[in-house]
């Protein structure tokens, strides 16, 4: 099963325009599974930084009745990170430079989990 988490990440960061690294993480910030494409983020530094606003997200959804969110964004200075929500309290997420694609990364994310699933 590892070997099949590490192929969909691996294929995730490669699939994604301008994709760097991708990681699946839990809402405590702790990296289950990464990937890396080339030289961008230290993964986990970004899931300790993203975990608390990925929660407040997704407490605010619920809170709101607004159903389960779907994802995050975050555009800085080197890049973009999409942020998409999976079962059991998981977050997928991918990293491109600023040549990337918001839309065809969330697509990219989408197939992803759809692959998690089945796991």
């Amino acid at each position: 099963m590892a070997a099949d988490l590490e192929g969909t990440l691996a294929d995730l960061a490669r699939t994604v325009r301008s994709g760097q690294r991708a990681v699946l993480m839990d809402l405590d910030g702790v990296p289950i599974e990464q990937a890396a494409q080339g030289p961008g983020a230290d993964l986990e530094s970004v899931a300790a930084e993203y975990a608390a606003p990925l929660r407040q997200a997704q407490s605010l959804a619920a809170e709101l009745e607004l159903g389960a969110p779907l994802g995050y964004s975050v555009r800085g200075t080197g890049g973009l990170f999409v942020f998409a929500f999976a079962p059991g309290d998981l977050v997928l997420a991918v990293e491109a430079d600023s040549a990337g694609l918001r839309g065809q990364m969330r697509q990219a994310l989408i197939r992803a989990l759809g692959q998690l699933r089945d796991l």
